[in-house]
């Protein structure tokens, strides 16, 4: 979407970055300009860590009334759109943060994403929750995308393309 985790492509002009550690600020910039490739998936992911999903999943999610989706249509690529959680914050701890960059507060890494167990003390309600951080290094950084079990039975039964869901359990 916008470049590789060290290198932002330089065509793109108006990316939100850090004038420091020349990383982006705003890990939600649209490229207007962006061309899918793949228009066979329901759900995938760049490799600088923005999620792109299909007019299928989009209308599933507002029939569900997942209503803290943020859908950004994709110009180039019709029937396709970045999404975004907004709120449902989870908390997740990291094994390692590295290179703190005192210009934009950001990491250069964040590796290892566990969730807090400790901060859950109910089943999640039905919808989409993202993690409070933001994990990956460099320009790929993208919280961890969680739903819960209501949500996951939901999105199975729709049987769409190349979404994987993985359960997380409380290990005791």
């Amino acid at each position: 979407m916008t470049g590789s985790c060290d290198n932002l492509f330089p065509e793109i002009k108006n990316i939100p970055k850090c004038k420091k550690c020349g990383y982006r600020t705003d890990f939600r910039f649209n490229n207007e300009e962006f061309k899918l490739k793949r228009k066979t998936m329901d759900y995938s992911s760049t490799y600088d860590g923005i999620t792109i999903v299909s007019l299928k999943f989009k209308e599933f999610c507002n029939q569900k009334k997942y209503n803290n989706l943020e859908f950004i249509e994709l110009k180039k690529a019709p029937n396709f759109f970045q999404v975004y959680v907004k709120g449902n914050v989870i908390e997740y701890n990291a094994r390692m943060k590295e290179n703190l960059c005192l210009e934009c507060n950001q990491f250069e890494s964040i590796i290892g994403p566990t969730i807090n167990y400790d901060k859950i003390s109910k089943p999640l309600d039905k919808g989409f929750y993202q993690s409070d951080l933001w994990f990956a290094s460099g320009n790929e950084k993208s919280p961890k995308i969680i739903i819960s079990p209501k949500t996951k039975m939901e999105l199975e039964k729709e049987g769409f393309k190349n979404l994987c869901l993985n359960k997380i359990e409380k290990s005791l």
